[in-house]
């Protein structure tokens, strides 16, 4: 009698530390930051767009991340003989906008992943509440279809994106992470 009982005991102090557990981890996984990928495909086609004296704009899929619609936006950029590649956030109109805090001040990346290498980035991380005045616009409930974008117009060149290996199979690797 005093096995089972000890059984009984057991068992409920084990459903309760797995459901305490559990808990736990689904707090902690709004916590961690939260990252989309994006596979830019047919690159070599795209820096023959970039014209002589401009440059060709590209904008991600749209995705829902801690409540705002974002997405990804970029742009090369012909500056002499070379592509700039730049890499921005851009906010757009959402379902719970209203719910929302405004302006967005999440912290962000935006950058560019090694195919072979996940370790090896290239980046940038931006903090909305360091931005000069004139681009906090940027970071703005949107009142139309989405705001300016935000970020860095020279992340890199094609030709260094080329070099180092980031590109696989005519695609570029790109992602946009926000912390909580």
């Amino acid at each position: 009698r005093v096995t089972e009982a000890m059984q009984v005991v057991v068992q409920a102090a084990t459903a309760d530390y797995k459901e305490h557990v559990s808990n736990e981890l689904r707090l902690l996984s709004h916590c961690r930051p939260k990252r989309v990928h994006w596979y830019i495909e047919g690159w070599a086609d795209l820096k023959k767009q970039v014209p002589e004296s401009g440059y060709k704009s590209l904008n991600g899929p749209k995705s829902n991340m801690y409540g705002y619609s974002v997405s990804q936006h970029v742009q090369l950029e012909r500056k002499g003989d070379d592509v700039h590649v730049g890499c921005f956030l851009q906010i757009h109109q959402g379902k719970q906008d209203l719910q929302l805090e405004w302006p967005f001040c999440k912290v962000f990346t935006v950058g560019f992943i090694h195919p072979e290498d996940q370790s090896k980035v290239i980046s940038v991380r931006e903090n909305p509440g360091e931005c000069e005045d004139g681009d906090k616009v940027c970071f703005l409930r949107p009142k139309g279809q989405r705001t300016y974008p935000y970020g860095t117009v020279t992340l890199s060149t094609a030709e260094k994106l080329e070099k180092d290996g980031f590109i696989e199979s005519d695609t570029l690797h790109a992602f946009l992470e926000i912390e909580p």
